[in-house]
């Protein structure tokens, strides 16, 4: 029987593979050899006389836990993640996690699972302490649980603007925007900047077909004076003879544009701060209100992402950019 992650029930501390364990004959109790000599005799002796089986007692005990293949500390049954080391807690995960950290084990031995940078890649923290403080009482494994979707990215960057406070430019954020907020559960703001998007959209789908011969004409002039050599001239007469209104129409695309760029690069540069701060205020918020419920298994349940919203976004933008355009080529 395998002893690794159970506890000596004389010093209470986990047997490790290099321990040197002592088994009771009439029971199957292990204990370390050093607190079996002090004690002189099993801890469990005074129940020898019932009948005690300590493997039949642990076998029912392991079937309501989860034991960690990589710290060997046994976890709630509903948890995905080790609340010790923030190890991935299924089997699958756990043996490809060890093997990654073994060069040793397995086909790969001496390419990518030896180099050290892929292995903390491959670290559901990446490479950073389970027990790290991230401030206000909240740890990295406590932030990987409610991460959960690619935490060795957002824990390491989390390290790095609490100790370094230096951060990394978000691509996903700065393309998506609005729509990455609300991916990662982050509805308020998502909110927000998805109603800024689908207004700029709206504007500039309104104007482009509602001034559609103004801005046709002012193509077909910019094209024709290029060629002709003298753009310039063509334009400036063409927006004198045009009212102020019209020269707002032609210019509120382009500045639509701009500011729809501004707000990509911000974005990119401040989400994983903004995305820091929204993690840090829900694990204090869900480990003050659990109440009797296990704060652990919240935290897996509440985080993570929402993809189906994701996707329902991603086709309403689609829907909303190329459907005029598909209308019109009808009409």
């Amino acid at each position: 029987m395998d002893y690794i992650g159970n506890q000596c029930p004389v010093c209470q501390k986990n047997f490790h593979a290099d321990d040197d364990i002592v088994v009771c004959p009439d029971c199957g109790t292990p204990h370390h050899r050093a607190c079996y000599e002090q004690l002189g005799h099993c801890s469990n002796e005074h129940r020898h006389a019932e009948g005690y089986d300590y493997q039949a007692e642990h076998q029912a005990t392991k079937a309501e836990v989860k034991q960690c293949l990589s710290c060997g500390k046994e976890n709630d049954k509903d948890a995905f993640f080790c609340k010790y080391c923030g190890a991935p807690l299924n089997k699958n995960d756990a043996e490809n996690r060890q093997a990654q950290q073994n060069p040793a084990a397995g086909p790969f031995a001496g390419g990518q699972a030896g180099n050290p940078i892929f292995a903390t890649m491959m670290d559901p923290l990446g490479g950073v302490k389970s027990d790290a403080d991230f401030g206000d009482g909240v740890t990295a494994g406590e932030a990987a649980k409610y991460v959960k979707q690619n935490t060795p990215y957002f824990i390491r960057v989390f390290s790095n603007i609490c100790n370094l406070n230096k951060s990394k430019f978000n691509f996903a954020a700065a393309l998506f925007t609005g729509g990455y907020m609300l991916y990662r559960k982050m509805y308020k703001l998502g909110a927000l900047f998805t109603a800024l998007q689908i207004a700029m959209i709206a504007v500039e789908t309104y104007l482009t077909y509602a001034y559609s011969s103004l801005y046709n004409e002012f193509i077909s002039i910019y094209y024709n004076s290029f060629g002709a050599g003298d753009m310039v001239s063509s334009l400036m007469t063409f927006m004198r003879d045009r009212s102020v209104t019209d020269i707002l129409v032609l210019y509120l695309p382009t500045l639509i544009s701009i500011i729809r760029i501004v707000m990509m690069v911000v974005i990119g540069l401040c989400f994983n701060r903004m995305y820091f701060k929204h993690c840090k205020k829900q694990i204090i918020k869900i480990k003050e209100t659990a109440g009797e419920e296990n704060p652990e298994t919240i935290l897996q349940t509440k985080g993570g992402v929402n993809l189906a919203l994701a996707v329902s976004l991603l086709v309403a933008y689609l829907i909303a950019t190329y459907l005029p355009t598909i209308i019109t080529n009808f009409m």
